[in-house]
């Protein structure tokens, strides 16, 4: 199943998130995993200092004489306001020789000679951040005892906040955040350029159909001409690898290639005799009449160019200028081409139309005088193939009455509007 574009996108977007989230995981997990240092302090248990990070604290909660000395209950507390959290700590205190621990609680004990080591039980092993740690003992003395200090070691976990790897996947969420809200963007411009858009096309298709009807009055035998010619100039462009903004520009050139024919009187133009010399003359001129029409219609590119510069001929033998070879506009070159096939295969008042044979074998005739012979084997593959038939029978409907004729960008295939 072949997926449009956003929803691509969208996918790509997602995955490269749960890519960045694992990232993030895997070297939180990393960094936090890692000791990063040893950290060691002699602490003084009559109150912490502005300086200090780790530091403990002890109350002795009760005190009493026994047979063989002095006992008392000492509680304690170790606190952690460091940015790392502190593993496999333990305490060493200095106490008077001979002295026993009968009790303890939260904590296990080794009693050495003239000293107590401490270590934390399994509930205990990790000294977090912000979460104090209280354990208490009992110690039995020969002589009245109070501890003043203890020396603290353990050992530091990674600061994931510190780490490159962080600073790494941060500045890829960044960038992904960045690149997420970029694309919304970019698809809300577009659509509203693509409904611009879609609305001048509909402007210009108003005002075509406008001229179109008029040029239809005038000529009911070319009814569906104008419509029939930019079709097959826009295939003529496709074919010849020209981009969509042209391929756009000649269908609209062939809509409109025959406005100036709205000058030419109702009787010359639907004479089905021969034509007079100031008859053909009065015909001729409806190419400068169609440029002058189209003057202020500079917004798209080549239509007033093709209008007047469609009968040029190649061999610089046609009118209205005689323009020779490629100082034609490619446009009506193209046009060109496409107006004459129409006409051959179409038929007049004065002629019935030609065979698919004698057409190709105008036009092959035709290279390199009447035509541009770059234009020519494209018109006559879009015969051979069968296009020019298809484009009839689209277009069938719209010969039987001229109140049918209506051109709307449903018309247009979606090449040729550039969507």
């Amino acid at each position: 199943m072949k997926l449009d574009k956003t929803t691509e996108s969208l996918l790509i977007f997602l995955v490269s998130f749960v890519i960045l989230l694992s990232a993030f995981y895997v070297s939180r997990v990393a960094v936090i995993d890692f000791v990063s240092s040893e950290y060691h302090q002699d602490m003084d248990l009559t109150g912490a200092r502005l300086s200090d990070l780790v530091y403990a604290t002890v109350n002795r909660t009760s005190h009493w004489s026994t047979k063989s000395g002095y006992g008392a209950q000492f509680d304690f507390v170790l606190h952690n306001h460091s940015n790392s959290e502190i593993n496999n700590w333990n305490i060493h205190m200095n106490v008077p020789n001979n002295s026993d621990i009968s009790q303890y609680n939260g904590i296990s004990v080794n009693v050495e000679k003239g000293e107590v080591i401490l270590e934390p039980d399994s509930d205990n092993l990790t000294l977090k951040r912000n979460s104090p740690i209280e354990f208490s003992i009992v110690i039995n003395t020969q002589e009245p005892f109070y501890p003043e200090s203890i020396s603290f070691t353990g050992y530091q976990r990674g600061i994931f906040g510190e780490s490159v790897a962080n600073n790494i996947v941060f500045l890829a969420f960044m960038v992904w955040a960045f690149l997420f809200v970029g694309f919304f963007v970019t698809r809300f411009n577009l659509k509203n350029y693509r409904e611009k858009q879609k609305n001048d096309v509909r402007i210009i298709l108003q005002s075509m159909n406008t001229f179109i009807s008029f040029i239809d009055a005038k000529d009911p035998y070319t009814r569906g001409h104008s419509r029939r010619v930019a079709m097959y100039a826009a295939e003529i462009a496709k074919r010849m690898r020209l981009s969509e903004d042209e391929v756009q520009n000649i269908y609209y050139a062939g809509l409109l290639h025959d406005a100036g024919k709205i000058s030419v009187p109702d009787a010359v133009l639907n004479k089905p005799g021969k034509l007079t010399d100031e008859e053909r003359k009065q015909i001729q001129e409806h190419t400068v009449a169609g440029g002058k029409m189209l003057k202020q219609l500079s917004s798209l590119r080549g239509i007033r160019e093709t209008a007047l510069y469609h009968h040029e001929r190649y061999d610089g033998k046609g009118y209205p200028e005689g323009l020779k070879g490629e100082s034609i506009p490619l446009y009506a070159r193209i046009v060109g081409v496409a107006d004459s096939y129409d006409a051959m295969s179409s038929n007049r008042v004065y002629r019935r139309h030609l065979s698919k044979d004698e057409i190709i074998e105008e036009i092959q005739r035709g290279s390199a005088t009447q035509f541009d012979p770059n234009v020519v084997p494209y018109m006559v593959d879009m015969i051979n193939d069968g296009y020019v038939n298809v484009v009839k029978m689209e277009t069938a409907d719209s010969d039987d009455k001229s109140s049918d004729f209506h051109i709307t960008e449903d018309d247009i295939p979606s090449v040729y509007m550039g969507f």
